[in-house]
């Protein structure tokens, strides 16, 4: 057990019987008498289960420790994953793998791993709004159920081997009546974003697979409740980098104080020849897509300009642009040294945006920013002036 037994004591006795009756366990009632959690299972005759039910007993953390190894043993499970699926117990989790044709050894760029949460936190918010008005694009992913969902799931460890994000979703974490799975009224907010992401997924990938994309894209415009949106394809393809040339791998453990859902089993496996087709996808899905000319007001993400022979900077610039319909848009522009010198400015100092007057296209984003005719600081925080 090494250096888990640290985390023993913050196992209840009450989780661990629950998560043991999830696994098939069933309880001797004539043992609570005496203070004690004692377990069968007809699977493995002879073998039973016993740890106390109260904390403060001497000892108590070690009796959990050797329960729980003893499980691992009798079920061919390893210690880590068990005491894993317990933290998850009331918990929905979801998976996602990040691999390649070479091994991550747990580690991506910087740029690509602040993309991968990015992409994670989208995933969730996209689905949940998927759940709360069924529509093929969401002009906004900011309603207010979605993020009390986001704000209460749970960055866990990663883990060997490729890049591994893992994100647990409390089921009790959000209490609302949802138009989506109406069949489904009494389970948890939560269970149905996961589920919806779950069968979003699905149906996306068989239809790449069976060469069907039109009819998917069809049913999504015309059937007011289906699961896929335009904003859930976007927040996929963020986990895909050209410079790494990966693939995905996307599964879920549903949480032990729910029975398990009808969804087949396994990976959802998205290939890097995948994500094109998924972005194609997330463009039918979209309102019609064109150029629009406006003024635009947003924040300095990233400075890629090259220094010239007069010494100065200039080059590509990344903005995050406030669209007026609320939504949040990447924009790529090419700026010359004195816009460029305004953008560093802006990055470098917090509370700074910038006043962009152009021509935003349409495309994956980051999007094509061009004819820039103005770019001006319009803020700047005290800490900026100085």
């Amino acid at each position: 057990m090494g250096g888990t037994m640290s985390i023993i004591p913050s196992i209840s006795p009450t989780d661990l019987r629950d998560y043991l009756k999830g696994q098939g366990w069933k309880m001797v009632q004539e043992a609570i008498a005496d203070r004690l959690y004692v377990l069968n299972n007809f699977k493995h005759p002879g073998r039973q289960l016993v740890f106390p039910m109260d904390t403060d007993v001497p000892d108590f953390g070690e009796s959990l420790g050797l329960v729980l190894e003893k499980f691992a043993i009798i079920e061919s499970i390893p210690y880590a994953t068990v005491l894993s699926n317990i933290a998850d117990l009331r918990s929905d989790a979801i998976r996602f793998r990040i691999y390649g044709d070479h091994d991550f050894g747990g580690s991506l760029p910087l740029p690509f791993a602040s993309a991968a949460l990015e992409a994670a936190q989208k995933t969730l918010m996209a689905s949940a709004c998927s759940v709360l008005r069924p529509r093929p694009h969401h002009p906004r992913l900011a309603l207010s159920e979605a993020q009390q969902l986001v704000n209460a799931a749970q960055f866990r460890h990663t883990e060997m081997g490729s890049f591994v994000l893992k994100v647990a979703c409390p089921i009790d974490a959000v209490d609302v009546s949802t138009p989506l799975m109406p069949e489904e009224v009494e389970t948890p907010f939560t269970r149905l974003t996961v589920l919806t992401l779950r069968r979003a997924l699905g149906r996306l990938v068989t239809s790449i697979e069976t060469d069907s994309l039109q009819d998917l894209i069809d049913q999504a415009k015309t059937d007011p409740l289906y699961p896929l949106s335009s904003n859930l394809c976007e927040a996929i393809t963020h986990f895909y980098d050209d410079a790494a040339k990966n693939a995905l791998d996307i599964s879920f453990a549903w949480s032990g104080v729910l029975s398990a859902p009808p969804e087949p089993d396994g990976v959802i496996r998205i290939p890097r020849e995948y994500f094109p087709r998924i972005e194609e996808v997330r463009r039918q899905l979209l309102p019609h897509e064109r150029q629009r000319e406006d003024m635009f007001v947003g924040t300095v993400e990233v400075l890629n300009g090259d220094m010239g022979d007069d010494g100065r900077r200039s080059g590509e610039v990344i903005l995050a642009l406030q669209l007026p319909e609320g939504e949040i848009v990447r924009a790529r522009v090419t700026l010359l040294a004195d816009d460029y010198s305004k953008a560093d400015r802006a990055h470098m100092s917090e509370g700074t945006y910038v006043k962009v007057v152009g021509r935003l296209n349409p495309g994956r984003q980051p999007r094509a920013l061009t004819g820039c005719s103005l770019f001006e600081l319009i803020y700047q925080s005290e800490a900026g002036k100085r």
